[in-house]
């Protein structure tokens, strides 16, 4: 396992300094899996794992079958690794600290949250709102509101530290073909706002248990589809392992994603 991780960190330094050097220029396709695996000495499996790397760095980008060397202004610099993070934090990792987190927050929203708060919050989950903000995450407003209606200081400093891990480093969609990341995206906001009107009534309420419930479920089946997206991706068209749920299925999630598998 570390022989077998070595040599994809090998292979990507090396590919990532024939794209800084200049050798492998913008625009340039990168030469196919079966001719890199020759160069290289490897099976695709450590192949494709090299270039998974290099496109979370910004480095490459997804094109159809191929891969293309990216506009250097998209490249991360050197002190943000975006590679090195994907691999130390996994998604579940990653929503086990949101859980651990924002579960709570809701509830002490629920306690604290004044009228005012209250109306904050509210005001991100309208759909109107949610069209007006940065299309990368949307939704992100609801999260920031939520921690200020706490009121506790320290949290809030915990919060604004994770919300980078959080909300702004989305290297995990820079696994999926760019159109696919717009399709999905738009769905799983939606998904999300839902989820947050349902937070808001209950914080309205004061209700602590039902704020961290449906806060729990919102985070849940947010990892669940991002899982059981990434193992539809390896797996190929017509997985069964996409995820269900019964709003997914009111927001046509499913079956539009099942005639997306079918044409491919």
């Amino acid at each position: 396992m570390i022989q077998s991780t070595s040599r994809v960190d090998m292979i990507a330094a090396d590919l990532q300094g024939q794209i800084l050097q200049g050798q492998l220029r913008p625009g340039e396709r990168l030469p196919p899996e079966r001719s890199l695996c020759a160069v290289f000495g490897v099976g695709r499996t450590t192949i494709r794992e090299a270039l998974k790397s290099l496109v979370v760095r910004g480095l490459v980008v997804r094109k159809g079958r191929g891969v293309i060397v990216a506009d250097p202004e998209n490249i991360s610099p050197p002190a943000t690794d975006l590679a090195e993070l994907a691999v130390q934090v996994s998604i579940r990792q990653l929503y086990e600290v949101r859980k651990l987190i924002e579960v709570r927050m809701a509830g002490w929203a629920a306690q604290r949250a004044t009228a005012e708060d209250i109306e904050v919050i509210r005001l991100t989950v309208e759909p109107d709102a949610v069209k007006k903000t940065a299309p990368a995450n949307p939704n992100r407003t609801f999260h920031d509101a939520l921690a200020k209606a706490v009121h506790n200081p320290a949290l809030a400093e915990i919060y604004e530290s994770g919300r980078h891990l959080f909300f702004r480093l989305p290297f995990f969609w820079k696994l999926f073909d760019e159109a696919e990341v717009k399709m999905v995206r738009t769905r799983r906001h939606e998904l999300a706002r839902r989820w947050h009107e349902h937070i808001l009534n209950a914080i309205a309420l004061h209700d602590v248990a039902e704020a961290e419930g449906a806060m729990f479920q919102h985070l849940d089946i947010m990892e669940k589809d991002l899982l059981s997206r990434l193992r539809q991706r390896d797996s190929g068209p017509m997985s069964a392992d996409f995820y269900s749920h019964p709003m997914l299925a009111e927001l046509g999630i499913e079956r539009q994603a099942g005639e997306a598998r079918v044409s491919r």
